[in-house]
């Protein structure tokens, strides 16, 4: 090793050295913490209590009985036109299908549709779970109605679509799609929410039994 190297890299570690040792010994500069008002903002808001117990926010009932007689019209509406989009497309699928796959998708249709009748009739008031998972359903329905992969590929499943009939399913889809699409811009939010509380107005108005 030359003299100049040496000279060289006895000077960088000197350098080297005394910057570790002012980072070490130089006091740390403290993060300063969040606004005291936009700490409050994201913080989780305490659960209500009454003697020492944590209590849970009660359902409005009458309320929500008074938002869905309001909006009564609008909801049956909105129920109209989406059986008119379903009826529809099952008519122009069925014609795609052979016998033996239309037989199949005739006979679903009616057990789901006595599935739904049997959810209609029942009287039993319903708790505030299942209040609220109807209302979650009716939101959820939206992404079934608008989605085209995922229900095309439950079809090609159930009834063993060949590629022609995936081709012509995926074009019904999609002009399903479209039509859904239309209605739901068209339709107020509420009248989307409360669409499956609808029919069961009375269940929802008399509370359920503890």
């Amino acid at each position: 090793m030359t003299q100049r190297l040496f000279v060289a890299l006895l000077t960088v570690a000197v350098f080297g050295a005394g910057y570790l040792a002012r980072v070490w010994t130089e006091p740390r500069q403290l993060v300063p913490p969040a606004p005291a008002t936009l700490a409050r903002e994201f913080a989780p808001a305490a659960p209500s209590t009454a003697g020492g117990k944590k209590m849970e926010r009660q359902l409005d009932r009458a309320k929500l009985v008074a938002e869905i007689q309001k909006l009564r019209p609008q909801i049956e509406a909105f129920s109209a036109q989406m059986q008119e989009i379903d009826g529809e497309f099952d008519r122009e699928f069925a014609l795609l299908l052979t016998p033996a796959q239309r037989e199949r998708y005739l006979a679903n249709q009616k057990r789901w549709a006595e599935r739904d009748a049997k959810r209609v009739a029942k009287r039993e008031p319903l708790s505030d779970e299942d209040i609220q998972r109807e209302q979650d359903r009716s939101t959820t329905l939206v992404y079934f109605k608008v989605t085209v992969t995922p229900r095309l590929e439950m079809l090609t499943r159930e009834y063993k679509l060949d590629e022609v009939q995936q081709g012509a399913t995926r074009a019904l889809l999609v002009l399903r799609r479209n039509k859904f699409m239309a209605l739901f811009d068209a339709t107020p939010h509420p009248s989307v929410r409360l669409s499956r509380l609808a029919p069961l107005i009375e269940r929802v108005a008399a509370p359920a039994k503890p």
